[in-house]
């Protein structure tokens, strides 16, 4: 549970008001580093369920690497990634009850938001660029 409670800490971090973000995608640019995206904001009663996602573009497709769905406990103040897309991964990842892998893809998040962070990414409505009409990754995922 320690490991779900620090990543609901480093996501309020990143996106510290990630309940008043609505429909849409956000992208946070930091000098020097990829564009980060947080995408497909659904809201419920006790958890906000988002994506979370460098931005690729090539001449060839985009590609959304790593790619993961990733759900905020409010209530419980915790955090956990659900499914995505992992670098080195060709198929999307779908979370189950396995301890063990749950805990690989939650210690993925907490190291790359961590990461991330560190680069000076960060959502906050009224600053991040909003772009709603992005162009879905052309293709099979494949990494």
């Amino acid at each position: 549970m320690e490991l779900y409670e620090r990543n609901y800490v480093l996501v309020r971090l990143i996106a510290p008001r990630l309940r008043e973000m609505g429909e849409g995608a956000y992208l946070s640019r930091a000098p020097g580093a990829m564009p980060l995206e947080l995408s497909r904001i659904e809201h419920g009663r006790y958890t906000t369920t988002f994506k979370l996602t460098y931005r690729f573009s090539s001449r060839q497709r985009h590609a959304r690497e790593p790619d993961l769905a990733i759900r905020l406990y409010h209530d419980a103040r915790t955090c956990e990634v659900m499914s995505g897309l992992l670098p080195g991964c060709r198929v999307d990842v779908r979370r189950t009850r396995d301890l063990k892998e749950g805990w690989r893809l939650n210690r993925f998040l907490e190291r790359w938001l961590g990461y991330c962070l560190r680069q000076g990414h960060g959502f906050d409505p009224d600053s991040v660029s909003r772009d709603l009409d992005l162009p879905e990754p052309a293709g099979d995922r494949v990494c």
